[in-house]
């Protein structure tokens, strides 16, 4: 495979080694192969390391180059999909007609003009929402990543067999971090072989950014964050988070780059809870991991108070090259609610939240991941978590304990120190104060369903995503009597560096749906029909979505083509367009066998977070809200999604004997 490799620049940094005057090499910047418009720092570029793996296949990103380019769709087709979308929240008549003459106001005057130049911005890129969407989306938007924008999985506990590993944080860290090395190799080599769905290839621009790389704050004045990567090949270990401590472990071995053997590993982990945190004051080594928890800008300043000591920025750029982190709870999380309140904010303390992926053990053996979301979606780290908890359960207990615990070479594990100035203090002081007030605001519950799964559903001609769906709009009905603006993340990796489109799962179909279930007229039959009408619509709907004909990343891209001369259009700040992407339910699924919850933040504090799994034989959603902004309670939604789902199994099941009879 050809590839450019340009030299763009050097770091402006040079570093001593202490036992002589001979210098490092200096790290330079080299772009990804696959254009993606990203670089990473590394002493050599990538292909120098390639050249000497003998098992490198080059299979992983073959596939980059041949991915289409994401097009803009016509104008016509996204305001006529547009007024379906809005025509439930529409209770009179002169409503809908009212935008019927704002969309035509929209089409006979400035719209075309907008999207001249969009298809205009858009021919020259591969991807044209890229960048546009990164900026606003995520490095520009200003609340903290958690719990606002990470995201995290829980791993399911591992089988019986397995309680030796299950129950031993330690053991189980270390059958992470093994398991994960493979997965990294396998990058190194490119043996992963590219996605490819139904006869497309999907994008893996993704598995280039989740290793060795990190959210970095910004400079203040710019209002933005960065992400930082580097080399995947050079920066063989992890960084572990222990008592709000973080220390460097060493992944594979300096001399040969191989992964190190468990026993290794292992016994790294042991001197970190049993060596080398026993001399340190907690009080005044630690809380720097807390700074990511505040708000971006004030983190931007608080950044680059403690950038001004060079120990402290060395130990920073050490937890930013590394290849993930670890983090070693003092937690004992059993049920569904505690295990996701601990991976999706924990205490804030033991964590580095602009670590792209932090796994999570806790004191009872209980794991899971978080994510940081500005660089890539969920599919990616969901094919990780799912691989890492597949491989820990094939593992042999017994056979594994005693590799762990076989004598070995003894690696060095290196304490990051910072300084803790009083500036720094002070904004590790605001940062507790303020991730205490910000968890105590939201409530969470696990809506853990075992009625039926994704069997039930096919059997019964409905798409097992389509189907939740209706669940989750028939139980906000039935809570409010009324549906709410509703958003489902719709995949876009058939194109290059595609992410996400917005699915909008309130339509026409699924309002008669609705209303014709809580109408006491209604039969079954009829409900059954409507409920797989509203859910045949949502299923042709969100595969528009994501072959890149959705409404509003469309919207989004026309809106970044407004110059300061235009006048805004009338349909933009028009209180129904806006209120239909209002998202007071946002939803999206990602689904593994092997965990045991999955979830993020709600969008809108008026509303809900949805994040729900479908699995054979049951589904799940993490519930959460803010009850004091938004009035709303998850229990109550929780209750009303078993009401919903009840009631959609129990009609389906009569339905199916009154065929049977006929």
């Amino acid at each position: 495979m050809k590839t450019y490799r340009g030299r763009l620049m050097q770091l402006p940094l040079t570093r001593r080694m202490s036992s002589s005057s001979q210098r490092f090499p200096i790290l330079q910047r080299f772009p990804f192969e696959t254009q993606n418009g990203e670089h990473y720092w590394a002493y050599k570029d990538n292909e120098a390391h390639r050249s000497t793996r003998a098992n490198y296949k080059g299979d992983t990103f073959s596939q980059q180059s041949k991915l289409p380019s994401l097009g803009v769709p016509e104008l016509e087709q996204t305001i006529s999909k547009y007024l379906q979308t809005i025509k439930p929240y529409c209770s009179e008549s002169s409503e809908y007609a009212r935008q019927e003459l704002l969309c035509k106001d929209f089409v006979d005057n400035l719209g075309p003009v907008l999207q001249k130049r969009l298809v205009e911005f858009a021919s020259n890129k591969r991807n044209w929402m890229s960048e546009l969407w990164d900026n606003q989306a995520y490095l520009e938007y200003n609340d903290p990543v958690t719990p606002y924008v990470s995201y995290f999985y829980s791993h399911k506990p591992l089988p019986t067999s397995h309680r030796s590993i299950d129950s031993d944080p330690l053991l189980k860290a270390t059958a992470i971090v093994v398991t994960v090395s493979r997965i990294i190799e396998s990058l190194k080599d490119e043996s992963l072989p590219a996605e490819i769905v139904k006869d497309s290839p999907f994008c893996m621009n993704s598995f280039h950014l989740m290793f060795n790389t990190s959210r970095l704050p910004g400079l203040p004045q710019d209002n933005r964050d960065t992400n930082v990567f580097y080399s995947i090949y050079e920066n063989n270990y992890i960084v572990v988070a222990y008592k709000g401590n973080f220390y460097k472990l060493i992944t594979h071995d300096p001399h040969t780059a191989k992964p190190l053997e468990p026993n290794a590993i292992w016994t790294q982990f042991y001197s970190i809870v049993n060596e080398k945190s026993a001399h340190l004051n907690i009080e005044t080594n630690s809380g720097v991991g807390l700074l990511t928890t505040l708000a971006r800008d004030q983190w931007r300043s608080a950044y680059r108070d403690l950038v001004k000591n060079p120990l402290s920025k060395e130990s920073l750029e050490v937890i930013h090259k590394a290849a993930y982190l670890v983090a070693l709870d003092d937690s004992i999380p059993v049920t569904l609610e505690e295990k996701s309140r601990n991976l999706w904010h924990g205490n804030g303390f033991n964590r580095y939240f602009d670590k792209s992926l932090q796994f999570i053990v806790a004191q009872n053996g209980s794991s899971g991941c978080m994510n940081e979301h500005s660089k890539m979606d969920g599919t990616p780290t969901c094919f990780l978590n799912d691989y890492v908890c597949r491989q820990i359960s094939k593992l042999n207990p017994e056979t594994f304990t005693k590799a762990v615990h076989r004598s070995a070479k003894e690696h060095e594990v290196t304490h990051l120190p910072f300084l803790i100035t009083p500036a720094v203090k002070e904004w590790i002081n605001v940062a507790q104060d303020s991730f205490n007030a910000e968890i105590l605001q939201h409530d969470l519950r696990v809506w853990h369903y075992n009625r039926l799964g994704k069997k039930f559903i096919k059997k019964n001609g409905m798409s097992p995503d389509a189907f939740i769906q209706q669940v989750i709009q028939l139980a906000v009905y039935k809570y409010l009597g009324k549906q709410l603006p509703t958003y489902e993340a719709a995949s876009t990796r058939r194109f290059f560096k595609g992410r996400t489109e917005a699915g909008r799962p309130v339509s026409e179909p699924s309002h008669d749906f609705v209303t014709a279930w809580e109408n006491p007229k209604s039969s079954t039959s009829e409900k059954v029909s409507l409920l797989k009408k509203s859910a045949k619509f949502h299923s042709d709907y969100l595969k528009a979505a994501a072959a890149g004909q959705g409404v509003d990343r469309h919207f989004f891209g026309l809106k970044n083509m407004l110059t300061s001369t235009d006048s805004v259009p009338p349909l933009f700040t028009d209180s129904l367009f806006n209120y239909s992407s209002t998202w007071l339910i946002s939803t999206s699924q990602l689904s593994s066998e092997m965990f045991d919850g999955y979830g993020w933040s709600q969008v809108n504090d008026n509303g809900f977070g949805l994040a729900y799994m479908l699995n054979n034989d049951w589904l799940h959603i993490n519930i959460v809200n803010k009850p004091l902004a938004s009035g709303l309670s998850v229990d109550r939604l929780h209750y009303y999604l078993n009401v919903a789902a009840d009631e959609i199994h129990d009609a389906l099941i009569a339905e199916e004997g009154l065929k049977a009879k006929l």
